[in-house]
């Protein structure tokens, strides 16, 4: 196990965990002549050390009500940096849609301070400092990766973005044509069209997370716009700052108190908007008639964080399709049928809304029926049917894994920390992880799985050559007969106006 110098190390757990990455000694034990294991049966799983860290030991508070948390690792002279905003998207209706990230890439390319933007690359790339911005949906980061021994060079440098940005209207016209471009493409691979269309089906066309910016809203941007953007998302007060590398809390706190008292001072944030207007549970459709296999996602409304049942639903999930190759759907569809290369699930419980269950695979036009029924019969039979012992213990040493690499490096470890402070968990998350997922049963999976999978609330989206994928081979029923539901067209868009290229079915 890496150990992380000047690092209190806390509550140490031994564990035997059944893992790929787990400390593994065969049968007669493998030294120098020792005969190694036939067969993976043979292996013997040795104990794995757990490390937990109290995110206290790590926690400053700054001038301000800003958070940072700092964690030491002297091996290499190096500072990552990450500073975090619950301040997103949200924040940004009234202004064109596509501000947010137009203003994270222009922030960092378009020159700050007295520098010209080619003259800020040259600095940068002298001190090899790297900068970025990134505005998501409900929150927003910025990042700093620098030499220790340049690190307030580089903060201040990244300070000038944030406070001073130049937003060059030669750098912002080529920014502007690179993502006109890129919507030109919008509608080229079905990987694109999906979750654009699941994502407004599920939250609703009118929700901030399914806004889609058009060529018109992108042009409307200009240097006041994103001035506005950067004022409302990075102000100080509120901001949670992760710190990791050759650098200690003194230092940090004293560089980062300099800085961030630049900002604007924050007001209090509104609250996230949560109300969904999912559409009703059926089969959507959306034609792109020159592929040759259609792409569908299966999925209902799922509950949010904090759920008591989210350990359960997890476990269950693992089970039917996000485990990977020992799970149900990615087994049979793939593995035993051959009918799609990706085939599973995922349970995403909400932080801020509602969250969702969802199911997807990619197949054959014509043999979209048949994956399609399989999917369906799994999510009916782990509601109706206790899953066996094995399968409850696999999935359940699975999840457990990444616990060992929680706080692997320093990096990790602040970041962790700062995840943790922004989605405010419980100061013994992580230590009470393991016993909150041995804590469920087999009766657990499947009342959970009663409890959400509902299969009268399925909303089923196919993206493909739909007259093919609804009718399927011939022998195996239609998408009509396999799903018992309404079958409804959404038009495709065109990319630049986000207008629908055809009229809607009923």
């Amino acid at each position: 196990m890496m150990r992380l110098s000047n690092l209190p190390m806390v509550n140490l757990l031994r564990v035997a965990m059944l893992s790929a990455a787990a400390a593994v000694s065969v049968t007669a034990c493998a030294t120098g002549g020792a005969e190694l294991a036939n067969h993976p049966d043979e292996l013997v799983f040795g104990e794995r050390e757990l490390t937990f860290l109290d995110r206290e030991d790590y926690r400053h508070e700054l001038p301000g009500g800003d958070v940072m948390y700092v964690v030491t690792d002297r091996a290499l002279p190096l500072v990552k940096m990450r500073i975090y905003s619950r301040a997103g998207a949200y924040l940004l209706g009234d202004l064109p849609a596509g501000s947010g990230g137009l203003t994270a890439s222009m922030l960092r390319d378009g020159g700050a301070g007295d520098l010209k933007p080619a003259d800020l690359d040259e600095r940068l790339d002298f001190l090899a400092t790297s900068v970025g911005f990134s505005i998501g949906n409900t929150g927003a980061s910025a990042s700093l990766d620098s030499l220790s021994n340049n690190f307030e060079e580089s903060l201040n440098l990244m300070m000038d973005m944030m406070v001073a940005p130049q937003f060059d209207a030669e750098r912002l016209q080529i920014a502007v044509d690179r993502q006109i471009e890129a919507m030109r493409r919008r509608n080229d691979d079905t990987r694109s069209i999906e979750p654009r269309v699941w994502s407004q089906l599920m939250l609703g066309e009118d929700f901030f997370a399914t806004r889609v910016s058009t060529q018109d809203s992108v042009e409307s941007i200009d240097a006041d716009v994103m001035r506005e953007v950067t004022r409302r998302i990075f102000a100080r007060g509120g901001l949670v700052i992760a710190v990791s590398g050759d650098i200690d809390a003194d230092t940090a706190r004293a560089a980062l108190t300099q800085a961030l008292a630049r900002l604007p001072e924050g007001v209090e944030l509104p609250a996230i908007p949560d109300t969904l207007s999912p559409r009703d549970p059926g089969v959507y459709t959306v034609a792109k008639d020159d592929v040759n296999q259609t792409r569908v996602t299966v999925g209902l409304p799922g509950p949010r964080v904090k759920n008591p049942d989210e350990f359960a639903i997890a476990v269950m999930n693992d089970i039917l399709g996000g485990g990977g190759f020992t799970s149900r759907i990615t087994s049979r569809v793939r593995s035993d049928e051959g009918l799609a290369y990706s085939a599973g699930s995922r349970f995403q419980l909400g932080r801020h809304y509602d969250g969702q269950f969802r199911a997807f695979f990619q197949s054959k036009n014509a043999s979209v029926p048949q994956a399609l029924g399989i999917v369906l019969e799994e999510v009916e039979r782990i509601r109706v049917a206790p899953v066996t012992e094995q399968e409850l213990s696999t999935a359940i040493e699975s999840r457990l894994a990444f616990l060992a690499d929680l706080y692997a490096s320093a990096e990790s470890a602040s970041r962790r920390f700062a995840a943790d402070e922004i989605n405010d968990e419980p100061a013994d998350r992580w230590r009470s992880y393991e016993a909150n997922v041995r804590k469920v049963t087999i009766a657990d999976v499947q009342r959970v799985a009663e409890k959400y999978l509902d299969p009268a609330q399925l909303r089923i989206l196919l993206v493909g050559k739909i007259d093919e994928a609804l009718a399927g081979d011939g022998d195996h029923g239609t998408v009509e007969s396999v799903t018992g539901k309404t079958i409804r067209e959404i038009p495709l868009r065109d990319p630049l106006t986000q207008q629908p290229l055809a009229d809607a079915g009923p």
